[in-house]
């Protein structure tokens, strides 16, 4: 039986019936009571069960095997099919094996091999799902709302790598928490506050973002998805075969008509949105593809989520780019509030600029984002982890791409088939949010 996680603890149990006993062993030593602990244990270990009774004959007396948790988990039906080998000398007619169906009657033994996992990125998986357990877990596609048991800590430890969003950081939550929402109320005080976010942007130590200020038209969302469902109602659409999943699932049934900017031929109508960067393709390949874009004076939508986690120095001139989509929603721990804002060339009277006409956006969460923009500069949470993510890299022989937050390992392979939806890519990457957050508290 093999275990893609540590044993923590083996938990047995059987019924014996008449003059019989059951001894069990590990790894050849006598295992006293029902319960063997995992620092008993190895990589490969052997659990030995001898049956055995007074007289052979006495069919009166038997055992059954009534229980074998591993870890909580209920792995007794595993069991049914191994061999139990019959010790002949005691019953001269019976055959040396027999499928032990979870019944010993014939004096004998069987044996179950226990091997687990000696890879300490599934030992962190499963260490943090077990330890931290979230009754309540978002982002989750349904479930959000669970009850600790094998299968959902099993679940957790199984897709722990696997995400964006940004680690838990104290002190932005404690700022957001001594907020009160009587000071929120308030709509934006425009040109003052996009100036203010086009200042903060400009004073990042490693992004260099120009031209924001030349475009003609500013306007809040609830997160990136609000602009981008208005950008995909458009014909002749160009995306990155690869891209954050609800890009491409809230296109529905027009899915089928988008085509892929790096494989097809772009013309001077096509209208095309790009993640920069995109922990998929290099800047190198971003750029290369937006400056031929450019020539063609295509419509150029860039979502600068990732921006904020870019690893390394980001140059991004905004001249020829007609819509940019800015959220911390990634980068921070806010994504329950979900501020965003897209600057575009004009007004296209969509929800978004009627809304921002007539005062009729969400204010809250725009005036927290500008709350915590006054405290934590651009750069603050990718300053906080990216040395704690070079040492993570290396304890785990994890390579670094553009985005801090996503990492890859060769020997790290994962199901092909989609997580979510036929658009899920995060599974690609190790992402080690994760790993971050609970950094010094247990082996890494």
């Amino acid at each position: 039986m093999n275990f893609d996680f540590p044993i923590e603890k083996v938990e047995f149990e059987f019924n014996t019936v008449g003059d019989c006993k059951i001894d069990v062993t590990i790894n050849g030593r006598i295992v006293p009571g029902n319960i063997i602990y995992g620092h008993l244990l190895e990589a490969h270990n052997i659990l030995k069960i001898v049956f055995s009774k007074k007289d052979p004959a006495d069919t009166e007396s038997f055992a059954t095997f009534k229980k074998l948790k591993v870890n909580g988990g209920d792995f007794l039906s595993a069991v049914k099919t191994l061999e139990y080998s019959v010790d002949n000398t005691k019953h001269k007619d019976a055959p040396d094996k027999i499928e032990s169906n979870l019944y010993f009657g014939y004096i004998g033994s069987m044996e179950i091999v226990l091997e687990q996992t000696n890879d300490d990125l599934k030992k962190a998986a499963w260490t943090i799902a077990d330890q931290d357990f979230q009754t309540v877990k978002w982002p989750l596609r349904g479930g959000m709302h669970r009850t600790k048991n094998f299968d959902t800590v099993c679940r957790d430890a199984k897709f722990m790598f696997t995400g964006c969003t940004s680690p838990f950081t104290q002190e932005i939550s404690d700022t957001i928490d001594a907020i009160k929402i009587k000071d929120l109320r308030a709509p934006m005080l425009l040109p003052n506050d996009r100036s203010t976010i086009e200042e903060w942007i400009g004073n990042s130590k490693r992004l260099n973002v120009t031209g924001l200020k030349y475009f003609d038209n500013f306007v809040p969302a609830n997160g990136v998805t609000d602009c981008l469902r208005n950008f995909i109602m458009q014909e002749n659409i160009f995306m990155p075969k690869k891209t954050y999943y609800l890009n491409r699932e809230m296109l529905g049934e027009k899915h089928s008509k988008i085509k892929d900017v790096f494989t097809e031929t772009l013309t001077k109508d096509s209208r095309i949105m790009f993640e920069y960067p995109s922990p998929w393709y290099t800047n190198q390949e971003l750029d290369s593809k937006i400056a031929e874009a450019k020539a063609l004076g295509c419509y150029i939508a860039l979502d600068l989520t990732w921006l904020p986690i870019a690893n390394g120095h980001v140059n991004l001139d905004l001249t020829g780019i007609s819509e940019v989509y800015v959220s911390m929603n990634k980068a921070w721990p806010i994504q329950d509030i979900r501020p965003a804002f897209r600057w575009s060339r004009h007004k296209d009277k969509d929800d978004l600029d009627l809304q921002m006409e007539y005062g009729l956006y969400t204010k809250i969460n725009l005036q927290i984002f500008l709350k915590l923009l006054r405290k934590f500069p651009i750069d603050y949470v990718y300053n906080k982890y990216q040395k704690d993510a070079k040492e993570i890299c290396k304890q785990f022989n994890l390579d670094e791409t553009s985005v801090l937050w996503f990492t890859k390992r060769n020997d790290v392979s994962h199901n092909p088939d989609s997580l979510i939806s036929e658009h899920y890519f995060l599974d690609d990457f190790v992402c080690i949010v994760h790993l971050l957050q609970h950094k010094g508290k247990y082996f890494w």
